[in-house]
């Protein structure tokens, strides 16, 4: 019962963490909602750096645990579960808005599923299938009703769609590659093997160069620095806690309750929202509970 309660409280807290991370990231290239500061390489980029920095003590400190076994493991984790992804959602949201990218993060489950079942020979019950199918009929009718065909931004969705699943790919390298190592010691060393790309691109495309010269400078990074700490750095760690305590599907779980923060932040921050979508937050929630029903190793 502790464990499925601390499961639930990571999930819900996350949920509110990386669903305000959308905002974040807007609001890091344009603080003011009108002017681009930053572009979505250096939010990216620099997020990561950041990030990098701020769990570099505990990185040093279990240096040793790096060797040949884990080495392809980590690297794959970080790439795919946070610097890709890091790029791909700042590009998408010059092209869409903060709320959809959110809603786009559905895509995440579906893939850990399917690699599940192709990569790991890890079948879902029937409970699990209920509960995703419920989820995904939700968020596609809310996603239905947030998307606007006419603007022409399903090419920046499908930016999303491939960071969806280069999340899946690290969530089940965690769980099924890396289960042996603490979640801390995961986050720290995957973070230190994409420090150095990280600093390549920020120093690509200078990025520092509109921190310290742009009048709105200083906001742009005080954005950043919340999401990158908070919302990359501290978010990660507990991520991989969630995933090493629950199963894959729970923990991509997350992924449905995400574009439900977002979605609200964003009606706060003047985008629109249909009401009937609250029936469809409900069905998300009920399948989220499904999703929780144990898995069954395939024989």
């Amino acid at each position: 019962m502790k464990k499925e309660f601390l499961s639930w409280f990571l999930l819900v807290f996350l949920s509110v963490i990386w669903g305000s991370s959308f905002i974040l990231m807007e609001r890091s290239m344009s603080p003011l909602g009108n002017e681009m500061v930053l572009g979505p390489f250096q939010v990216g980029s620099m997020r990561i750096v950041i990030a990098s920095l701020v769990l570099l003590p505990i990185a040093l400190r279990h240096i040793k645990k790096l060797n040949k076994e884990n080495f392809g493991w980590l690297l794959i984790t970080g790439l795919c579960g946070n610097f890709f992804p890091a790029l791909l959602f700042t590009l998408a949201e010059t092209g869409i808005e903060s709320s959809l990218a959110g809603l786009l993060n559905m895509g995440t489950s579906i893939f850990v599923v399917l690699i599940g079942i192709l990569a790991y020979k890890v079948i879902p019950n029937k409970w699990q299938i209920i509960g995703m199918i419920m989820a995904i009929f939700g968020l596609f009718k809310i996603f239905w009703n947030q998307i606007h065909f006419e603007s022409n931004n399903l090419n920046y969705a499908l930016l999303v769609f491939i960071a969806t699943i280069c999340y899946a790919i690290s969530l089940t390298t965690i769980k099924y590659k890396l289960s042996h190592m603490k979640p801390l010691v995961i986050t720290a060393l995957s973070f230190l093997m994409i420090l150095l790309p990280a600093i390549v691109v920020a120093m690509f495309t200078k990025a520092y160069q509109p921190i310290v010269q742009h009048e709105l400078g200083g906001l742009a990074v005080g954005y950043l620095i919340i999401l990158s700490v908070v919302g990359t750095a501290l978010a990660v760690f507990m991520f991989n806690n969630l995933v090493a305590i629950s199963s894959p599907i729970f923990s991509s779980g997350v992924t449905y309750l995400i574009p439900i923060v977002a979605v609200l932040i964003g009606v706060w921050d003047g985008e629109q929202f249909a009401l009937e979508n609250i029936i469809w937050i409900l069905l998300i929630l009920i399948g989220v509970y499904f999703m929780n029903k144990k898995l069954r190793p395939s024989k």
